[in-house]
Protein backbone atom coordinates (compact mmCIF):
# COMPACT_ATOMS: atom_id res chain seq x y z
CA UNK A 1 0.00 0.00 0.00
CA UNK A 2 2.85 2.36 0.88
CA UNK A 3 4.60 1.54 -2.37
CA UNK A 4 1.47 2.27 -4.41
CA UNK A 5 1.01 5.58 -2.59
CA UNK A 6 4.59 6.60 -3.30
CA UNK A 7 4.21 5.58 -6.94
CA UNK A 8 1.00 7.58 -7.24
CA UNK A 9 2.72 10.72 -5.86
CA UNK A 10 5.55 10.22 -8.35
CA UNK A 11 3.06 10.07 -11.22
CA UNK A 12 1.34 13.22 -9.98
CA UNK A 13 4.67 15.07 -9.69
CA UNK A 14 5.59 14.12 -13.24
CA UNK A 15 2.66 16.18 -14.54
CA UNK A 16 4.12 19.43 -13.16
CA UNK A 17 7.89 18.98 -13.08
CA UNK A 18 9.64 18.01 -16.27
CA UNK A 19 12.48 15.71 -15.18
CA UNK A 20 14.15 13.61 -17.92
CA UNK A 21 15.31 10.94 -15.47
CA UNK A 22 11.84 10.62 -13.97
CA UNK A 23 10.22 10.33 -17.40
CA UNK A 24 12.75 7.67 -18.38
CA UNK A 25 12.33 5.31 -15.42
CA UNK A 26 8.65 5.88 -14.68
CA UNK A 27 7.37 3.13 -17.07
CA UNK A 28 9.81 0.61 -15.56
CA UNK A 29 8.66 1.46 -12.05
CA UNK A 30 5.02 1.02 -13.02
CA UNK A 31 5.74 -2.37 -14.61
CA UNK A 32 7.95 -3.55 -11.69
CA UNK A 33 5.42 -2.74 -8.96
CA UNK A 34 2.54 -4.07 -11.01
CA UNK A 35 0.47 -0.97 -11.15
CA UNK A 36 -2.53 -1.47 -13.34
CA UNK A 37 -3.49 1.04 -16.05
CA UNK A 38 -6.58 2.00 -14.03
CA UNK A 39 -4.43 2.99 -11.05
CA UNK A 40 -2.14 5.05 -13.26
CA UNK A 41 -5.13 6.79 -14.86
CA UNK A 42 -6.65 7.43 -11.44
CA UNK A 43 -3.41 8.94 -10.14
CA UNK A 44 -3.06 11.15 -13.19
CA UNK A 45 -6.68 12.35 -12.97
CA UNK A 46 -6.44 13.03 -9.25
CA UNK A 47 -3.45 15.29 -9.82
CA UNK A 48 -5.72 17.94 -11.31
CA UNK A 49 -7.26 18.52 -7.89
CA UNK A 50 -3.97 19.74 -6.45
CA UNK A 51 -4.18 23.41 -5.48
CA UNK A 52 -1.65 25.20 -7.65
CA UNK A 53 -0.95 28.88 -7.27
CA UNK A 54 -2.35 30.92 -10.12
CA UNK A 55 -0.06 32.83 -12.44
CA UNK A 56 -0.89 36.33 -11.15
CA UNK A 57 0.08 35.36 -7.61
CA UNK A 58 3.50 34.32 -8.84
CA UNK A 59 4.16 37.75 -10.31
CA UNK A 60 5.88 40.35 -8.11
CA UNK A 61 3.50 42.61 -6.27
CA UNK A 62 5.68 45.65 -6.85
CA UNK A 63 4.53 45.96 -10.45
CA UNK A 64 0.95 46.57 -9.36
CA UNK A 65 2.09 49.28 -6.96
CA UNK A 66 4.07 51.04 -9.67
CA UNK A 67 0.98 51.73 -11.79
CA UNK A 68 -0.23 55.24 -11.11
CA UNK A 69 -3.98 55.55 -10.48
CA UNK A 70 -5.79 56.95 -13.49
CA UNK A 71 -3.04 56.08 -15.95
CA UNK A 72 -3.97 54.39 -19.23
CA UNK A 73 -2.04 51.25 -18.21
CA UNK A 74 -4.44 50.70 -15.33
CA UNK A 75 -7.58 50.77 -17.42
CA UNK A 76 -8.95 48.02 -19.58
CA UNK A 77 -9.37 50.32 -22.57
CA UNK A 78 -6.91 50.30 -25.40
CA UNK A 79 -5.03 53.39 -26.54
CA UNK A 80 -7.34 54.03 -29.55
CA UNK A 81 -10.38 53.87 -27.27
CA UNK A 82 -8.78 56.35 -24.86
CA UNK A 83 -7.99 58.70 -27.73
CA UNK A 84 -11.54 58.44 -29.06
CA UNK A 85 -12.94 59.25 -25.61
CA UNK A 86 -10.58 62.21 -25.30
CA UNK A 87 -11.64 63.42 -28.74
CA UNK A 88 -15.31 63.31 -27.73
CA UNK A 89 -14.61 65.33 -24.56
CA UNK A 90 -12.53 67.85 -26.51
CA UNK A 91 -15.21 68.29 -29.17
CA UNK A 92 -17.81 68.91 -26.46
CA UNK A 93 -15.65 71.74 -25.17
CA UNK A 94 -14.81 73.17 -28.59
CA UNK A 95 -18.34 73.02 -30.00
CA UNK A 96 -20.03 74.47 -26.95
CA UNK A 97 -21.51 77.94 -27.46
CA UNK A 98 -21.18 78.63 -23.72
CA UNK A 99 -18.21 78.93 -21.43
CA UNK A 100 -17.11 75.36 -20.63
CA UNK A 101 -16.83 74.27 -17.04
CA UNK A 102 -13.33 74.85 -15.67
CA UNK A 103 -13.28 71.43 -14.01
CA UNK A 104 -14.14 69.62 -17.24
CA UNK A 105 -11.54 71.59 -19.16
CA UNK A 106 -8.86 70.80 -16.60
CA UNK A 107 -9.86 67.14 -16.58
CA UNK A 108 -9.53 66.97 -20.37
CA UNK A 109 -6.02 68.40 -20.21
CA UNK A 110 -5.15 66.02 -17.36
CA UNK A 111 -6.27 63.15 -19.58
CA UNK A 112 -3.98 64.44 -22.31
CA UNK A 113 -1.16 64.55 -19.76
CA UNK A 114 -1.85 60.96 -18.63
CA UNK A 115 -1.79 59.66 -22.20
CA UNK A 116 1.38 61.66 -22.87
CA UNK A 117 3.04 60.05 -19.85
CA UNK A 118 2.00 56.63 -21.13
CA UNK A 119 3.43 57.32 -24.60
CA UNK A 120 6.60 58.73 -23.06
CA UNK A 121 7.09 55.62 -20.93
CA UNK A 122 6.66 53.41 -24.02
CA UNK A 123 9.24 55.47 -25.89
CA UNK A 124 11.69 55.23 -22.97
CA UNK A 125 11.23 51.45 -22.76
CA UNK A 126 11.84 51.18 -26.50
CA UNK A 127 14.98 53.30 -26.18
CA UNK A 128 16.30 51.09 -23.37
CA UNK A 129 15.67 47.92 -25.36
CA UNK A 130 17.36 49.33 -28.45
CA UNK A 131 20.23 50.70 -26.39
CA UNK A 132 20.88 47.37 -24.69
CA UNK A 133 20.23 44.92 -27.51
CA UNK A 134 20.10 46.95 -30.70
CA UNK A 135 22.68 47.17 -33.43
CA UNK A 136 24.36 50.46 -34.41
CA UNK A 137 22.01 50.73 -37.39
CA UNK A 138 18.90 50.40 -35.24
CA UNK A 139 20.28 52.96 -32.81
CA UNK A 140 20.79 55.45 -35.63
CA UNK A 141 17.28 54.82 -36.92
CA UNK A 142 15.86 55.44 -33.45
CA UNK A 143 17.77 58.72 -33.14
CA UNK A 144 16.42 59.76 -36.53
CA UNK A 145 12.91 59.00 -35.33
CA UNK A 146 13.46 61.10 -32.22
CA UNK A 147 14.77 63.97 -34.34
CA UNK A 148 11.67 63.89 -36.51
CA UNK A 149 9.50 64.05 -33.40
CA UNK A 150 11.20 67.26 -32.28
CA UNK A 151 11.07 68.89 -35.71
CA UNK A 152 9.09 72.11 -35.95
CA UNK A 153 5.47 71.70 -36.93
CA UNK A 154 3.13 74.49 -37.99
CA UNK A 155 0.75 75.47 -35.19
CA UNK A 156 -2.92 75.57 -36.18
CA UNK A 157 -6.22 75.94 -34.38
CA UNK A 158 -8.63 73.29 -35.67
CA UNK A 159 -12.27 73.62 -34.72
CA UNK A 160 -12.64 69.87 -34.53
CA UNK A 161 -9.83 67.45 -33.89
CA UNK A 162 -9.48 64.20 -35.77
CA UNK A 163 -7.17 61.25 -35.28
CA UNK A 164 -7.15 60.02 -38.91
CA UNK A 165 -3.68 59.34 -40.33
CA UNK A 166 -1.79 61.00 -37.47
CA UNK A 167 0.36 59.53 -34.74
CA UNK A 168 -1.05 59.33 -31.19
CA UNK A 169 1.41 61.92 -29.90
CA UNK A 170 0.49 64.36 -32.66
CA UNK A 171 -3.20 63.74 -32.04
CA UNK A 172 -2.92 64.40 -28.28
CA UNK A 173 -0.80 67.50 -28.92
CA UNK A 174 -3.42 68.85 -31.34
CA UNK A 175 -6.23 68.23 -28.86
CA UNK A 176 -4.37 69.98 -26.02
CA UNK A 177 -3.61 73.02 -28.18
CA UNK A 178 -7.20 73.19 -29.46
CA UNK A 179 -8.53 73.22 -25.91
CA UNK A 180 -6.20 75.83 -24.48
CA UNK A 181 -6.50 78.15 -27.51
CA UNK A 182 -10.29 77.99 -27.62
CA UNK A 183 -11.68 81.54 -27.17
CA UNK A 184 -14.22 80.35 -24.59
CA UNK A 185 -11.56 78.77 -22.35
CA UNK A 186 -9.99 81.01 -19.73
CA UNK A 187 -6.36 79.95 -19.24
CA UNK A 188 -5.63 79.46 -15.56
CA UNK A 189 -2.28 78.59 -14.03
CA UNK A 190 -3.34 74.95 -13.60
CA UNK A 191 -4.37 74.69 -17.25
CA UNK A 192 -1.10 76.24 -18.39
CA UNK A 193 0.95 73.90 -16.17
CA UNK A 194 -0.87 70.80 -17.44
CA UNK A 195 -0.49 71.92 -21.06
CA UNK A 196 3.25 72.54 -20.70
CA UNK A 197 3.77 69.14 -19.07
CA UNK A 198 1.78 67.41 -21.81
CA UNK A 199 3.67 69.00 -24.69
CA UNK A 200 7.00 68.48 -22.92
CA UNK A 201 6.30 64.76 -22.55
CA UNK A 202 5.28 64.54 -26.20
CA UNK A 203 8.40 66.41 -27.33
CA UNK A 204 6.41 69.19 -29.04
CA UNK A 205 7.36 72.52 -27.41
CA UNK A 206 6.89 74.66 -30.54
CA UNK A 207 3.64 76.21 -29.32
CA UNK A 208 4.94 77.43 -25.94
CA UNK A 209 5.71 81.06 -26.95
CA UNK A 210 2.27 81.44 -28.54
CA UNK A 211 0.50 79.95 -25.52
CA UNK A 212 2.49 82.20 -23.17
CA UNK A 213 1.22 85.18 -25.15
CA UNK A 214 -2.34 83.87 -24.86
CA UNK A 215 -1.95 83.51 -21.09
CA UNK A 216 -1.43 87.25 -20.70
CA UNK A 217 -3.36 88.76 -23.62
CA UNK A 218 -6.22 86.38 -24.44
CA UNK A 219 -9.65 88.09 -24.03
CA UNK A 220 -11.50 86.93 -20.92
CA UNK A 221 -14.97 85.45 -21.60
CA UNK A 222 -17.73 86.97 -19.49
CA UNK A 223 -19.91 84.46 -17.63
CA UNK A 224 -23.70 84.33 -18.07
CA UNK A 225 -23.63 85.85 -21.55
CA UNK A 226 -25.19 84.33 -24.67
CA UNK A 227 -23.56 84.73 -27.11
CA UNK A 228 -20.36 84.87 -25.11
CA UNK A 229 -18.91 88.34 -24.65
CA UNK A 230 -15.27 89.06 -23.97
CA UNK A 231 -13.37 91.64 -21.97
CA UNK A 232 -9.89 92.84 -22.86
CA UNK A 233 -7.10 91.58 -20.64
CA UNK A 234 -4.20 93.78 -19.57
CA UNK A 235 -0.99 91.92 -20.52
CA UNK A 236 1.02 93.92 -17.95
CA UNK A 237 -1.00 93.04 -14.86
CA UNK A 238 0.53 90.95 -12.10
CA UNK A 239 -1.58 87.86 -12.74
CA UNK A 240 -0.47 87.77 -16.40
CA UNK A 241 3.10 86.84 -15.49
CA UNK A 242 4.25 83.31 -16.35
CA UNK A 243 5.25 81.42 -13.17
CA UNK A 244 8.95 80.63 -13.14
CA UNK A 245 8.56 76.82 -12.62
CA UNK A 246 6.41 76.64 -15.76
CA UNK A 247 8.89 78.71 -17.76
CA UNK A 248 11.73 76.53 -16.51
CA UNK A 249 9.94 73.34 -17.56
CA UNK A 250 9.12 74.79 -20.97
CA UNK A 251 12.76 75.76 -21.49
CA UNK A 252 13.88 72.24 -20.55
CA UNK A 253 11.60 70.82 -23.27
CA UNK A 254 13.02 73.26 -25.83
CA UNK A 255 16.57 72.31 -24.84
CA UNK A 256 15.75 68.63 -25.34
CA UNK A 257 14.45 69.57 -28.80
CA UNK A 258 17.79 71.32 -29.53
CA UNK A 259 16.03 74.42 -30.85
CA UNK A 260 18.00 77.54 -29.91
CA UNK A 261 15.59 80.07 -31.41
CA UNK A 262 12.72 78.46 -29.51
CA UNK A 263 14.70 78.77 -26.29
CA UNK A 264 15.18 82.49 -26.94
CA UNK A 265 11.45 82.93 -27.60
CA UNK A 266 10.50 81.13 -24.37
CA UNK A 267 12.82 83.37 -22.34
CA UNK A 268 11.46 86.50 -24.02
CA UNK A 269 7.80 85.54 -23.54
CA UNK A 270 8.12 84.41 -19.91
CA UNK A 271 10.63 86.09 -17.58
CA UNK A 272 11.33 89.17 -19.71
CA UNK A 273 7.79 90.55 -19.72
CA UNK A 274 6.57 93.48 -17.66
CA UNK A 275 3.95 91.27 -16.06
CA UNK A 276 6.56 88.88 -14.68
CA UNK A 277 8.67 91.71 -13.27
CA UNK A 278 5.65 93.25 -11.59
CA UNK A 279 4.74 89.87 -10.21
CA UNK A 280 8.25 89.46 -8.80
CA UNK A 281 8.09 92.89 -7.20
CA UNK A 282 4.76 92.03 -5.62
CA UNK A 283 5.86 88.60 -4.37
CA UNK A 284 9.40 89.31 -3.17
CA UNK A 285 9.77 93.07 -2.69
CA UNK A 286 6.44 94.09 -1.19
CA UNK A 287 7.17 92.87 2.35
CA UNK A 288 10.75 94.26 2.54
CA UNK A 289 9.60 97.57 1.06
CA UNK A 290 6.73 97.80 3.54
CA UNK A 291 9.14 97.03 6.39
CA UNK A 292 11.53 99.74 5.15
CA UNK A 293 8.66 102.24 4.97
CA UNK A 294 7.44 101.47 8.49
CA UNK A 295 10.93 101.22 10.01
CA UNK A 296 11.38 104.99 10.75
CA UNK A 297 8.11 105.13 12.71
CA UNK A 298 8.98 102.03 14.69
CA UNK A 299 12.49 103.35 15.35
CA UNK A 300 11.16 106.73 16.53
CA UNK A 301 8.77 105.00 18.91
CA UNK A 302 11.63 102.90 20.28
CA UNK A 303 13.87 105.97 20.63
CA UNK A 304 11.19 107.88 22.56
CA UNK A 305 10.81 104.98 24.97
CA UNK A 306 14.58 104.69 25.50
CA UNK A 307 14.94 108.41 26.20
CA UNK A 308 12.85 107.99 29.35
CA UNK A 309 15.48 105.75 30.98
CA UNK A 310 18.26 108.39 30.93
CA UNK A 311 18.80 111.64 32.84
CA UNK A 312 21.94 113.07 31.25
CA UNK A 313 20.22 115.21 28.64
CA UNK A 314 16.88 116.55 27.61
CA UNK A 315 14.27 113.98 26.61
CA UNK A 316 13.77 115.49 23.15
CA UNK A 317 17.50 115.61 22.46
CA UNK A 318 17.93 112.02 23.63
CA UNK A 319 15.07 110.90 21.42
CA UNK A 320 16.62 112.54 18.35
CA UNK A 321 20.01 111.08 19.19
CA UNK A 322 18.69 107.55 19.63
CA UNK A 323 16.53 107.87 16.53
CA UNK A 324 19.45 108.94 14.33
CA UNK A 325 21.76 106.23 15.64
CA UNK A 326 19.31 103.35 15.31
CA UNK A 327 18.10 104.52 11.91
CA UNK A 328 21.68 104.78 10.61
CA UNK A 329 22.51 101.29 11.89
CA UNK A 330 19.42 99.71 10.30
CA UNK A 331 19.91 101.60 7.04
CA UNK A 332 23.59 100.72 6.65
CA UNK A 333 23.00 97.08 7.54
CA UNK A 334 20.14 96.78 5.05
CA UNK A 335 22.25 98.43 2.33
CA UNK A 336 25.14 96.04 2.88
CA UNK A 337 22.72 93.09 2.79
CA UNK A 338 21.19 94.29 -0.49
CA UNK A 339 24.61 94.73 -2.08
CA UNK A 340 25.66 91.25 -0.91
CA UNK A 341 22.54 89.67 -2.39
CA UNK A 342 22.71 91.44 -5.75
CA UNK A 343 26.46 90.94 -6.27
CA UNK A 344 26.59 87.25 -5.33
CA UNK A 345 27.84 85.12 -8.23
CA UNK A 346 28.16 81.65 -6.68
CA UNK A 347 25.06 80.52 -8.60
CA UNK A 348 26.48 81.69 -11.91
CA UNK A 349 28.03 79.08 -14.18
CA UNK A 350 28.74 80.47 -17.65
CA UNK A 351 26.62 83.63 -17.82
CA UNK A 352 27.57 86.68 -15.73
CA UNK A 353 26.53 90.31 -15.70
CA UNK A 354 28.45 92.91 -17.62
CA UNK A 355 30.34 95.56 -15.70
CA UNK A 356 28.12 98.54 -14.95
CA UNK A 357 24.81 96.70 -14.76
CA UNK A 358 22.75 98.35 -11.98
CA UNK A 359 22.21 96.25 -8.86
CA UNK A 360 18.44 96.63 -8.99
CA UNK A 361 18.45 95.34 -12.57
CA UNK A 362 20.59 92.37 -11.58
CA UNK A 363 18.11 91.40 -8.91
CA UNK A 364 15.11 91.97 -11.17
CA UNK A 365 16.53 89.94 -14.07
CA UNK A 366 18.16 87.11 -12.13
CA UNK A 367 15.67 84.52 -13.43
CA UNK A 368 16.41 85.63 -16.98
CA UNK A 369 20.14 85.17 -16.40
CA UNK A 370 19.50 81.76 -14.84
CA UNK A 371 17.55 80.51 -17.87
CA UNK A 372 20.18 81.83 -20.27
CA UNK A 373 22.80 80.08 -18.15
CA UNK A 374 20.93 76.80 -18.65
CA UNK A 375 20.91 77.35 -22.41
CA UNK A 376 24.65 78.00 -22.44
CA UNK A 377 25.30 74.91 -20.35
CA UNK A 378 23.24 72.76 -22.71
CA UNK A 379 24.87 74.04 -25.92
CA UNK A 380 28.43 74.12 -24.63
CA UNK A 381 30.83 71.40 -23.59
CA UNK A 382 30.00 69.63 -20.34
CA UNK A 383 33.68 69.22 -19.40
CA UNK A 384 34.90 72.30 -17.57
CA UNK A 385 38.40 72.01 -19.02
CA UNK A 386 37.00 72.29 -22.57
CA UNK A 387 35.03 75.47 -21.96
CA UNK A 388 35.98 78.24 -24.32
CA UNK A 389 36.56 75.89 -27.25
CA UNK A 390 32.97 76.00 -28.53
CA UNK A 391 32.36 77.27 -32.04
CA UNK A 392 29.63 77.30 -34.64
CA UNK A 393 26.74 79.49 -35.71
CA UNK A 394 24.53 78.61 -32.74
CA UNK A 395 27.26 79.40 -30.24
CA UNK A 396 28.06 82.73 -31.88
CA UNK A 397 24.35 83.59 -31.96
CA UNK A 398 24.11 82.80 -28.25
CA UNK A 399 27.14 84.95 -27.48
CA UNK A 400 25.72 87.89 -29.45
CA UNK A 401 22.25 87.49 -27.91
CA UNK A 402 23.60 87.53 -24.36
CA UNK A 403 25.85 90.49 -25.12
CA UNK A 404 22.91 92.60 -26.27
CA UNK A 405 21.21 91.89 -22.92
CA UNK A 406 24.03 93.09 -20.72
CA UNK A 407 25.43 89.62 -20.02
CA UNK A 408 28.79 88.00 -20.69
CA UNK A 409 29.24 84.44 -21.90
CA UNK A 410 32.32 82.80 -20.36
CA UNK A 411 33.89 85.81 -18.70
CA UNK A 412 37.63 85.25 -18.89
CA UNK A 413 38.42 86.33 -15.33
CA UNK A 414 36.02 83.75 -13.89
CA UNK A 415 37.09 80.71 -15.95
CA UNK A 416 39.20 77.94 -14.45
CA UNK A 417 42.91 78.74 -14.52
CA UNK A 418 42.35 82.40 -15.44
CA UNK A 419 42.17 83.92 -11.96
Amino acid sequence: MVIRTTLCRTIQRSRFVHNPHLDQYLPSLIAYYGASPSIVQKCRSSSTSINRPSLPTLLPQKRANEIRPGSPSQTTKSLPELLNGLEIDANNILRSSKIPDATNTLQALKTCQDIAEFLSEKAEDKAKIIGNNGSPTSNLLFLEEQRKRHRHSEVDTPSRVSSNKVSPSEHVSSIAFSIISNPNVFITQDLLSSYVKTQALLGRPESFPHVFDLYGSKPIPKPNTNPVEYSKQNPKKISAGIPFPIANEALAAAIRARDLSLCFDIVNRSVCTSAYRRSKLFRKALIPASAAALAPFAIYKLASELSIYQDTMDTVAATNLYFGGILAYVGFTATIGFVAITTANDQMDRITWAVGTPLRERWMREEERLLVDRIAGAWGFQERWRRGEEEGSDWEALREWTGMRGMILDQTELMDGMQ
